[in-house]
This record gives structure tokens, C-alpha cells and sequence, in this order.
């Protein structure tokens, strides 16, 4: 144990230690008790305490796992120096999750899918999840000859995961940014989940509404949210007098985006606030901070 008044200046918390790597406190828990990637040094109350050196063994981590290295043999890469030419391939271990999360989903096994999903985004970033997992699994689902039966239970799975996480997980500092997410009619709501947990584990205030609206209420909801930006995702085609009135809502309001097809098709691409996908949009709402 280590007296918290000696190591104030030289330690730091877990909340710290996310907000400086993105990476959200559960996951780096995970990584902690389960891989043993990570030792902080305890407080006499058991806190943890990190330091500057867990942040540099963090970004090594996530370097790794972006490059296809399973989390089970990181360990050993960490105590030398990461040739360039490294390239994991963990394909199968993906490929065998995204089956058994889809044998769950058509089986319609709560408390297995629920498993699967909350231990992936435990042991995985938001970004490595949303592209190796529920996007390929989702994909496949939309296939199905099942009147959308089980895509709708792994959609409600996946929102039911999201909305748990962020409750759990309210953005406090002073510095946060406070963005409510919103879909359009017949629009996929997973990947506004998906873009939630992202923005979430990256400081944001996440305000995720989990039905879908019009495009005349989406434009009322974030007029009135004058304290929040707005990401309005949509896809398919909007009509004439729906583009009118999003091409004025943009120039009316500075704190709406726009995502998905429907804005693409519609010739907005051009505005700085408008992305045809969730991954740019991020990247665009990244800019704010």
C-alpha cells in the first residue's frame, strides 16, 4: 500500500489515466485482473494509482490491438521494442465471436448475447468493436429470411447495453461536451449506439434518444437544445420539402450535424457539419474539443 499523500504529485487516478487514453475505466480494469497488462499501486483505501508510464504502456496496447493482436498475446510485444513489421492476425478470434453472438441472436438467448457484448466492449475499444463485431454481425443479420425478427432483438440488445453503460457513465467534468444523438425514421438506431459508447469513452456528455423521430421534430428537439450539440442520423432519401427544411435548419443552427445517406444524397456533403457515416462523423465532432 502506498500513503496517498506521497504519492499525490507523482500518481494519478483511473479517471485520469481514461480521460488521458480515451479508454473507458471498465476496460481498463479488464485489462488489469484478466490479461495482467497493467499494475497500479494502491492507496491504504485501495485506490488505484497510475502513472506516466502506464499511459505510454496503454498507447502501445491500443497500437497493437488496432494492428490485429489478440489482447492474449500482448503481454510479451510490451517488453521490447514493436518491430514495424508486426502485424497480429486475430481474424479468427472475430470471426468465431461474431458466430456464437449470431447463434445467440437467432436463438434469442438474452443472457448469452447480453454476455458476449458487454464482454467485448470490457476487453475491446468502442472502435475495434464496432468495426470486427456488431458491424459484421449485423450485416449478416439484415440477410436473414426471419421478417427482421432477430435483427430487431440484437438491435434492442445492443441499445439495452448502451443505455446501462451510459447511465453508469455520466461526463462531469467541466470541460465535457454535451451531444444528443437522435435517428431518423426507419433508420438503423445500433449504429447511433454504437457512436454513443465512442463518444462516451472520449469525454463526451451522451444523450442517446432510443426511438426514431421526423425530420420536423428532429429540427424542433435541437433548436431547443441550445446547450447541446445534435447529430441527426438518417438514411434513405428525403423528400423535397424534408431537404428544404434541413438545408435551413444547418444555417440556422451551428450545433447541428447531419450523418448518414440521406444528407449525402441530398447534396450537403459539402457542409462541414454533414458525414456520410458514423466513424467520420466522430471524427468531425472530435474537432469541438
Amino acid at each position: 500500500m502506498t500513503d496517498e499523500s506521497q504519492v499525490s504529485e507523482k500518481k494519478f487516478p483511473i479517471r485520469e489515466l481514461s480521460a488521458r487514453t480515451t479508454l473507458n475505466t471498465v476496460t481498463i480494469r479488464a485489462w488489469e485482473r484478466r490479461y495482467g497488462l497493467l499494475k497500479p499501486e494502491r492507496t491504504a483505501k485501495g485506490h488505484r494509482l497510475y502513472s506516466e508510464e502506464d499511459v505510454i504502456t496503454i498507447e502501445r496496447i491500443l497500437s497493437l490491438v488496432a494492428r490485429g493482436v489478440p489482447l492474449g498475446k500482448v503481454k510479451p510485444l510490451l517488453k521490447g521494442d514493436i518491430p514495424d513489421s508486426l502485424q497480429g492476425d486475430d481474424t479468427q478470434n472475430w470471426q468465431g465471436l461474431v458466430g456464437e453472438l449470431i447463434t445467440s441472436i437467432k436463438s434469442f438467448s438474452i443472457s448469452k448475447a447480453e454476455h458476449l457484448i458487454s464482454e467485448s466492449f470490457a476487453n475491446y475499444p468502442a472502435p475495434i468493436c464496432r468495426e470486427r463485431l456488431m458491424e459484421p454481425v449485423f450485416t449478416e443479420l439484415a440477410t436473414c429470411d426471419d421478417n427482421s425478427a432477430a435483427y430487431g432483438f440484437a438491435e434492442s440488445e445492443l441499445m439495452r447495453y448502451t443505455l446501462l453503460r451510459l447511465s453508469a457513465k455520466i461526463a462531469k467534468g467541466k470541460h465535457s461536451i454535451n451531444v444528443t444523438l437522435i435517428s431518423g425514421i426507419q433508420t438503423p438506431m445500433w449504429r447511433l449506439a454504437l457512436m454513443a459508447l465512442e463518444l462516451s469513452d472520449v469525454k463526451f456528455s451522451v444523450h442517446l434518444i432510443s426511438r426514431t423521430f421526423n425530420v420536423a421534430a428532429v429540427i424542433d428537439l435541437a433548436a431547443k437544445s441550445q446547450n447541446a450539440y445534435t447529430v441527426f442520423y438518417q438514411d434513405g432519401v428525403w423528400k423535397d420539402k424534408e431537404q428544404v427544411k434541413v438545408t435551413r435548419a444547418l444555417l440556422e443552427n451551428d450545433q447541428l450535424f447531419m450523418c448518414g445517406t440521406a444528407p449525402i444524397l441530398s447534396h450537403l456533403d459539402s457542409n462541414e457539419r454533414v458525414f456520410s457515416d458514423v466513424k467520420s462523423c466522430i471524427a468531425g465532432l472530435l474537432k469541438l474539443q
